[in-house]
């Protein structure tokens, strides 16, 4: 009876170890316990909420589509000078230093003057003493002009006849030099020119064109600018004695630089003068400038095989000469096509494709690309249309009917 009664508390022990342990089993993690439950059902809808990838988008629409050939270019001025000096001399001031901007004829630079005055004082006394010697020796001769007035129209209607048969090629060069120098001494006889040979004979003629080379070279004394523009260069210092022909500055005007485009040869004619070109600086490629096609070299360099393409534009006041650009030459226009933005179009399988939303749902959708630029593609065919909303950024992981969430 007592082995029974053992057997039986057993039996009681083990039943409740079970019966206790299905309940613990019962009540875990995920368990079927109602709250537990729900808030399982919960966590599930937020995954799926999160799963959605947020994407931007834009509408499709119909409109031009400009093609364009891009180039690489660098900027020049067409007015650059070196400026040399033509006199020599010590500097005396300095008007102007690098990255200053002037007008056209400003002083640069002034050298000391006091010798050129002196030659230029002794120029005048020549002149005048020579002067005095020409009226003391020579009477002006108008008397006997009348008298030689028929004679020298005679004179000067065969010299006119005589030009033109020169220039039609029925007289020779000889005889044309005859006919000229017979009306030069019916001038000289007549008293024409009797006043400018006594000048000559006396030194009069002499004095006055030392007297003329002596102004000039004191206008010399002070090196102006040539043209507007921005002193890029300053070559001397005050007290400097300069050579005749020493560089003393250079100058560049900014309004007068434009670019030189090189094109492959292969390329070169879609180009045409005139076309619209849109121009972005490395320096600044963030504010693009706009320009035209100006001229076209006439020559292809054999050895790099591309054409010289100029463009001019205006400039702003911020672009220097040597700065390298990148062009796009606008050399066609493909009119009232459906166009999708460049940075949307995929490929997989070897197919052009782009991703449109519809109902918070990516669908992709094939395409026949045609024209494009930098920018903008065709679309030739395919099941896109006017109007779709396309998606530009985040498609690089979507799937075919991934939910996604479209951002602003």
């Amino acid at each position: 009876m007592k082995k029974i009664a053992r057997i039986a508390v057993l039996a009681l022990a083990l039943a409740a170890v079970v019966f206790f342990g299905m309940k613990y089993l019962g009540r875990g993690p995920g368990g079927a316990d109602g709250g537990e439950a729900a808030a399982g059902a919960g966590s599930g809808q937020d995954a799926e909420t999160e799963a959605a990838v947020p994407v931007r988008v834009t509408a499709l629409q119909r409109g031009d589509l400009a093609l364009r050939l891009t180039v690489t270019a660098e900027t020049e001025a067409r007015e650059r000078a070196a400026v040399k000096n033509e006199v020599g001399g010590i500097v005396k001031y300095i008007f102007h230093h690098e990255g200053d901007r002037v007008a056209v004829g400003a002083p640069i630079v002034q050298l000391e003057s006091r010798e050129i005055e002196l030659a230029l004082r002794q120029a005048e006394a020549n002149r005048l003493e020579k002067y005095s010697n020409f009226l003391s020796q020579y009477s002006l001769l108008v008397a006997g002009a009348e008298a030689h007035a028929d004679a020298m129209n005679e004179k000067k209607k065969r010299y006119e006849d005589a030009l033109i048969k020169f220039k039609k090629g029925r007289i020779s060069k000889d005889e044309m030099e005859k006919t000229e120098e017979l009306l030069l001494a019916g001038m000289i006889e007549s008293g024409t020119l009797q006043d400018e040979v006594k000048r000559c004979v006396s030194g009069l003629t002499g004095s006055e064109v030392a007297l003329e080379r002596a102004r000039l070279d004191l206008e010399r004394t002070v090196i102006r600018a040539p043209f507007p523009g921005t002193i890029s260069e300053l070559k001397a210092s005050v007290g400097e004695r300069l050579g005749a022909g020493s560089e003393v500055f250079a100058i560049v005007n900014l309004a007068s630089v434009f670019l030189k485009a090189y094109i492959l040869e292969t390329e070169i004619g879609k180009v045409k003068v005139g076309q619209q070109a849109r121009i972005r600086f490395i320096s600044d490629p963030g504010r693009p400038l706009y320009g035209r096609v100006t001229a076209l070299s006439p020559e292809i360099d054999r050895e790099k095989k591309t054409g010289t393409v100029f463009i001019g534009f205006v400039n702003p006041g911020t672009v220097r000469a040597g700065l390298n650009a990148e062009v796009d030459i606008e050399y066609a226009v493909v009119r009232n096509v459906l166009k999708i933005p460049r940075q949307s179009m995929l490929v997989r399988s070897n197919r052009p494709l782009v991703f449109t939303v519809e109902n918070d749902t990516a669908l992709w959708k094939y395409l026949e690309a045609g024209a494009g630029n930098e920018e903008e593609i065709e679309v030739k065919s395919g099941e896109l249309r006017a109007g779709d909303r396309v998606v530009i950024e985040g498609q690089l992981t979507l799937a075919h009917q991934a939910k996604v969430k479209v951002i602003e």
